[in-house]
């Protein structure tokens, strides 16, 4: 479901009604939703993505990421 939509379940998300539109409601935790509007990513969902990404097991042949995130 998206964190800021309308519609109810299954997804929440109609795409004739904006997160700007009156009626639409933002979640109160967006960290337990992946998508934020239907289009775009939450950052609970890019810390997913990015921990796949840097774990390299999807990379071939395989490149260690994480050094270059170092700080």
């Amino acid at each position: 479901m998206t964190c800021c939509g309308y519609g109810g379940p299954p997804y929440n998300y109609d795409f004739s009604k904006g997160c700007q539109s009156k009626d639409v409601a933002a979640c109160d935790d967006g960290s337990k939703f992946v998508s934020w509007d239907g289009v775009h990513l939450t950052e609970a969902a890019n810390a997913v993505v990015a921990r796949a990404i840097l774990s390299s097991q999807y990379s071939k042949p395989s490149l260690k990421f994480d050094q270059f995130c170092r700080a």
